[in-house]
């Protein structure tokens, strides 16, 4: 690449899957995915290998839904190779938060899958597309396209939405 050409990034943004709510005394951190959740994060892992993508890192929030949805993804995602990263800046609920930590992603990475939480993610993706989704439900996942010639220039609407998948959809 030549210097200060852009490269063409993709981020992928999942929502993790469907929390359990039979412990309502654990921590928020501590959720645990329901029986429907576990059997959502294998669909959309499915869904997801229907598509051309290969991941160079995984970055996740810490909270034990997310460690959970990427353990029942793990096996079927394009990512065998990929660096998977627990972040604790990634247990957030605001856009801002996330926005600036993708901004610090290392910049020889072109292929990052990042799973957190709403609104957090919503908010993100129509922040970085310029177009507000209208819901982003549990286990929801968005492809953007990005050509950026550093994930710190991120900025508004700088983004394509290339898909968007629910493990409910048709």
């Amino acid at each position: 690449m030549i210097k200060g050409e852009a490269a063409l990034r993709a981020l992928t943004l999942l929502r993790h899957a469907k929390s359990s709510w039979k412990t309502p005394d654990l921590p928020d951190i501590e959720s645990p995915l329901s029986k429907r959740g576990r059997r959502d994060a294998e669909t959309m892992a499915a869904r997801i290998l229907g598509h051309d993508v290969e991941f160079t890192a995984i970055y996740a929030s810490p909270a034990r839904r997310t460690r959970e949805t990427l353990a029942h993804m793990l096996p079927a995602l394009p990512a065998q190779d990929a660096r998977i990263v627990f972040d604790h800046r990634l247990y957030t609920f605001q856009r801002g938060t996330l926005i600036d930590t993708l901004k610090q992603l290392d910049d020889g990475l072109l292929d990052v899958l990042v799973i957190g939480h709403n609104p957090a993610l919503q908010d993100s993706i129509g922040w970085l597309t310029g177009q507000a989704l209208e819901r982003f439900p549990t286990a929801a996942c968005a492809r953007l396209t990005l050509k950026l010639p550093r994930w710190a220039d991120l900025h508004a609407a700088c983004a394509e939405l290339d898909w968007l998948l629910t493990p409910h959809e048709s």
